[in-house]
């Protein structure tokens, strides 16, 4: 009992620095990439608009906005540092509910544990810091699997509750898109639930297919304001994803066939070649890395012990080895609890399930298995409980000191790879000089992001009439104040050519302008590159022609300029 008090004071010590060491980091201006993108600068647009209004030019701004709303408002009351509290309390949201869990399955102390890993974990103290809405998406996860928990503990016995978890995962989907996948495993998980539940004379099979569809129906309905929004702006609930699909259905479904024209005869020709289709995510990865079919293989193990922050072929992100002690509980499953049989599986069919989908549908990110991490923490504790239980009743003494010594190494290393993590972002972010005024807003933001000194010139020198054309900026467009186009990746291409031709100077300067193009923001550093060494014979020189010829430079900077286009 006494150690049981001294650990969860420790806990308890570590939890309040863990949560202060991320408030520090919360307190400088915003310089993460989807911040600058999508979260503050659709929030800032709209602001500026009056209201929630189409921008075409943007397609993230049909993404949902459930936490975006919440930075709409921050924005409103002056504060664009408020949104990165607003996010990080929803992974404080999530630690509560991964600490009452466990507090009731295991016992305080390992709820306790559960809310230290999870905040401790390196992909959730990044995004802590930043203004992106990744967190909202893990807590909404995780209460609804927690929701559908209970309901199973009351026998399924009313509605409710099933209709209150379908809530909760319609809310998650209408704060990011990954949410369909949460949606997709928690209805197939709750027919399977039933059916384990409640017993047969009971109309198992029907009431285990009712509760599903309203599960679903429950989740459609929360989601149903973002849906509505883009179903009256682009007739797809889900723009832009799988957009020409939905636009195939409604066309079906709404537009009356046209008449079949009278047929001429025709000679026959030949058939046309296909192209290669799109890449799966996986072969890119072995294209691109030269990772081998063991490496691909491994890729879900990988994913606990390698990581790296802006790196694309380590993830972008980490996540904590700690999180890998799901393991015992395959390894020690006929020595686990009866109790926690049905949870335990359910945590691995939904962690399990939506990490596989996650690796074969897009790019392998790390913050993109966010939703499920709640999931491998509970995982985790369960693990380390089971192995600690299981090596403490081994009958041999050198067995289990053995195997808790290794335990405890293993321990001992996943808490160092976390603490480690803290100390490189503690140094990224460098927050003590920018609080203590040694370094001014425009500063720091200027030492994270090239082209903020480029803004700060156009946000002074130019008229709000005028409308910049971006071209390799990464769409970073928050600390722009004057309209701008934002670039999708086609801005340099669209500009140089014409089908398969290349445009002339003239032809360049018609283009912008026919879409209001008043000056041209441009990130050289990349551009000039990269049409000298991977572009088209030609484009170079137009390119620099163009410019020389068509354009008035008015401003350079860390590689980005700023040009006029010529009357």
């Amino acid at each position: 009992m006494q150690r049981s008090r001294v650990l969860s004071r420790g806990l308890w010590a570590g939890l309040a620095c863990v949560v202060g060491f991320i408030a520090l980091l919360c307190l400088v201006p915003p310089v993460s990439r989807d911040a600058l993108v999508h979260h503050l600068a659709v929030p800032k647009l709209y602001l500026k608009a009056g209201g929630m209004v189409e921008i075409p030019t943007m397609e993230w701004a049909y993404y949902p906005m459930n936490l975006d709303v919440l930075y709409w408002a921050s924005l409103a009351l002056g504060s664009d540092t408020l949104p990165k509290f607003i996010h990080f309390a929803f992974g404080l949201g999530t630690a509560v509910l991964l600490y009452r869990y466990l507090r009731k399955a295991l016992g305080g102390p390992w709820g306790l544990a559960g809310a230290f890993l999870f905040l401790t974990t390196p992909v959730i103290m990044k995004l802590s810091t930043t203004v992106y809405v990744d967190l909202g998406l893990a807590f909404f996860s995780l209460a609804a699997t927690l929701a559908l928990f209970r309901c199973r503990e009351n026998g399924f016995s009313g509605w409710k509750g099933v209709a209150w978890a379908g809530v909760l995962c319609g809310l998650g989907l209408g704060v990011k898109y990954n949410g369909l996948l949460v949606l997709m495993i928690l209805s197939a998980l709750v027919p399977l639930m039933v059916s384990r539940t409640v017993p047969k004379e009971a109309h198992r099979d029907i009431r285990a297919i009712g509760l599903a569809a309203l599960f679903v129906v429950a989740a459609l309905l929360a989601y149903g304001p973002t849906g509505i929004r883009n179903t009256v702006w682009t007739g797809n609930p889900i723009y832009p994803l799988y957009n020409g699909t939905v636009q195939k259905v409604r066309k079906a479904l709404f537009e009356p066939p046209p008449k079949a024209p009278v047929a001429a005869v025709k000679a026959s020709a030949s058939p046309k070649e296909k192209g290669p289709g799109r890449m799966h995510p996986l072969q890119v990865r072995r294209l691109i890395y030269d990772e081998s079919s063991l490496d691909l293989a491994l890729l879900p193990v990988r994913l606990f012990f390698q990581g790296q922050d802006g790196n694309s072929r380590l993830f972008d992100g980490r996540f904590s080895p700690l999180l890998f002690l799901f393991v015992p509980l395959i390894l020690f499953w006929r020595r686990m609890p009866d109790a926690w049989r049905s949870d335990v599986g359910c945590l691995l069919f939904i962690s399990w399930i939506y990490i596989g989908l996650a690796i074969c549908l897009t790019a392998v990110r790390v913050r993109y298995l966010v939703p499920v991490v709640p999931h491998l923490v509970l995982l985790a504790v369960y693990g380390l409980k089971l192995s600690m239980d299981t090596l403490g009743q081994a009958t041999r003494p050198r067995v289990r000191r053995v195997g808790l010594a290794c335990l405890a190494l293993f321990v001992a290393y996943g808490l160092f790879v976390n603490g480690a993590y803290a100390a490189y972002l503690y140094r990224y972010v460098n927050p003590l000089p920018y609080l203590a005024g040694e370094v001014d807003r425009d500063s720091y933001v200027a030492r994270y992001r090239v082209e903020h000194d480029a803004f700060r010139f156009v946000n002074k020198a130019l008229a709000p009439t005028d409308l910049l054309y971006f071209v390799y900026l990464g769409k970073r467009g928050y600390y722009c104040d004057i309209p701008y186009v934002p670039d999708s990746g086609g801005h340099l291409r669209g500009l140089l050519n014409r089908g398969t031709a290349l445009r002339s100077a003239d032809e360049m300067v018609g283009y912008l302008k026919a879409k209001g193009i008043t000056h041209l923001v441009i990130n050289m550093s990349i551009v000039w590159p990269h049409l000298t060494e991977d572009g088209r014979p030609g484009e170079a020189e137009g390119f620099d022609r163009f410019l020389k010829t068509r354009t008035r430079l008015l401003f350079q900077s860390r590689g980005v300029y700023v040009f006029e286009l010529n009357a």
